[in-house]
């Protein structure tokens, strides 16, 4: 990582219009709030199409993302927007967790799309604000730039839609989730570069030590103050089963901490090196070895219902991804 240099990373012009997005969004939520309860529309059409939207704002769908991002574009990229989106998505927990808001009605409608956790702040309207913000914010400046931050913005703005839509949140919920999550984009964005030239100025073992130490706290923190974290809404909820964002993110940090550092040491993949042949068939593999480890553990969860198997799984997945996948990689690879 470069000397940190804050215009570097984000223009005040940038910075200004994000926090004028934030007041805006807050203002207007807040007034739709005395107005409107929700906007659930009973139709099938709609219903069907917004379900679609809806996934867009999905964490397995982030993991596809980040994954073929990480192959085939930038690791360095990949890896801190895996911790941009970690970091929203444990705030998002802890939140609903300790607000314990209850969903709109019409999330108990039989037969339409139902969750089971709390309402506020909505987890899509907030991650995908984050994710897709710095994905935008990576290329704006890319050519046109102007086009894409208005794609992705479009892009969180039918998510957050559809769960109106769907009846799964209200106003307030989708309000909550998008000031959150921009305000997570903002001090990532800040935060990052200092954080990483701090951390990178380590040894590898200390580098390890951290991430380990990072993953473990966060993950007993949160499961031992909201045990039954991730099934709140159901009749009878099981302390400690295999659900919830704390070990989720608790184990994808561990395996990213190891993995990671010892990819840059011993394998140094790097996707720019490759023509778009090998990028594609890097891909493919890859996704190839995610998917089958991802719903292979997913398999066994039934057997071993445990937040600790869940912790270990998604250590597991994230390892693989960021150090067994690139090894393969440069043993397949002319150019590695």
């Amino acid at each position: 990582m470069s000397d940190y240099n804050f215009e570097e990373r984000i223009s005040y012009k940038t910075l200004i219009i994000l926090q004028l997005i934030i007041i805006i969004t807050a203002i207007l939520g807040l007034g739709l709030v005395k107005y409107v309860d929700a906007v659930y529309i009973d139709n099938s059409i709609i219903q069907s199409i917004f379900k679609v939207i809806t996934y867009l704002g999905d964490t397995l769908v982030f993991i596809v993302i980040i994954a073929i991002i990480y192959i085939v574009y930038d690791k360095k990229y990949a890896k801190n927007l895996t911790f941009a989106l970690l970091t929203t998505v444990y705030i998002n927990s802890f939140l609903k967790d300790v607000f314990m808001d209850p969903r709109p009605a019409e999330n108990s409608i039989p037969g339409g799309y139902q969750e089971t956790s709390y309402g506020f702040p909505s987890g899509h309207s907030q991650g995908s604000s984050t994710f897709w913000g710095y994905v935008g914010y990576e290329f704006n400046d890319k050519p046109k730039p102007k086009l894409i931050p208005v794609i992705f913005s479009g892009l969180i703005f039918l998510v957050v839609l559809s769960r109106l839509i769907l009846g799964v949140h209200d106003v307030q919920d989708v309000t909550g989730g998008l000031i959150l999550g921009i305000g997570v984009l903002l001090a990532f964005i800040y935060l990052e570069p200092i954080v990483s030239k701090r951390i990178n100025s380590l040894e590898m073992l200390q580098k390890i030590l951290i991430g380990v130490v990072a993953s473990l706290v966060l993950f007993i923190f949160g499961t031992l103050l909201f045990p039954t974290s991730g099934e709140q809404l159901l009749a009878s909820p099981t302390p400690f089963a295999d659900t919830g964002a704390y070990a989720q993110v608790g184990g994808v940090i561990l395996g990213i901490s190891v993995g990671y550092v010892l990819e840059n040491e011993y394998v140094d993949y790097q996707p720019s090196r490759l023509e778009m042949k090998w990028k594609i068939i890097n891909l493919i593999i890859g996704l190839i070895v995610v998917f089958v480890i991802y719903f292979g553990l997913e398999f066994l969860k039934d057997i071993f219902n445990s937040v600790i198997f869940r912790y270990f799984r998604y250590a597991i997945i994230a390892f693989i991804l960021v150090l067994v996948v690139p090894w393969i990689f440069t043993k397949i690879n002319p150019t590695q």
